[in-house]
């Protein structure tokens, strides 16, 4: 059975200067510099968090702490290193979610639930998708798991948003597409958010660890 390891962090308030630039100083160059860019403080807390999770899952794995100066992308900007280790990011609101594991594909997503206009969002959803979640309790809550879950799809693709979310077929705890089939797993962190991981491997052992920056 593939283990899956999530590393999580989370935060509600801006670091103090020290303590943040005393962590992006772990990061290469150019990841600094790319934080940096952000205007928000928010992003750049959610960049940096992200890239301080990767550091941790892959030392799990016996890469050194300069691992991030081997990473690459594919040609649709999805990370990666040489090897058979997948991992994926995500973050909205205050949480950070980093997977990976071994011998498999990963896509991890999660989205801060709120208020949307569902015309905005018209040709993600198929007419039996729009059915449901219109027919749903809580139609915003089943919107942002539909969404959440073709998102962890495409990222486990690692096709991105070149494939169209309009294709992707759910059935219960698996979703198919271009004759693939993924399997889902809803990750629990409250109401306020909607998170999922999608592997290629029907039987996985989920391990979580929260890190606190």
């Amino acid at each position: 059975m593939n283990i899956i390891y999530i590393y999580y962090s989370k935060f509600n308030q801006q670091l103090p200067d020290y303590l943040f630039y005393q962590y992006i100083a772990q990061l290469p160059t150019s990841l600094q510099e790319k934080n940096l860019r952000y205007r928000r403080w928010q992003d750049r807390h959610s960049h940096l968090f992200g890239k301080l999770l990767l550091i941790a899952g892959l030392k799990n794995y016996g890469y050194a702490d300069d691992i991030l100066n081997s990473i690459k992308y594919n040609q649709y900007s999805r990370p990666f290193i040489d090897g058979n280790i997948d991992f994926n990011i995500s973050h909205s609101g205050e949480y950070v979610l980093f997977a990976i594991g071994e011998d498999l594909r990963i896509g991890i997503d999660v989205e801060e639930i709120k208020d949307i206009n569902f015309d905005d969002f018209e040709k993600v959803m198929t007419k039996e998708q729009w059915q449901e979640i219109s027919l749903s309790q809580d139609p915003v809550r089943a919107f942002f798991d539909y969404w959440t879950i073709k998102e962890s799809v495409i990222k486990a693709d690692s096709r991105g948003l070149s494939i169209p979310l309009l294709d992707i077929l759910v059935n219960q705890n698996n979703v198919r597409y271009d004759k693939q089939t993924w399997y889902l797993n809803s990750l629990n962190l409250g109401k306020n958010y909607s998170a999922y991981l999608t592997t290629n491997k029907k039987d996985v052992t989920i391990n979580t660890e929260y890190l606190d920056f």
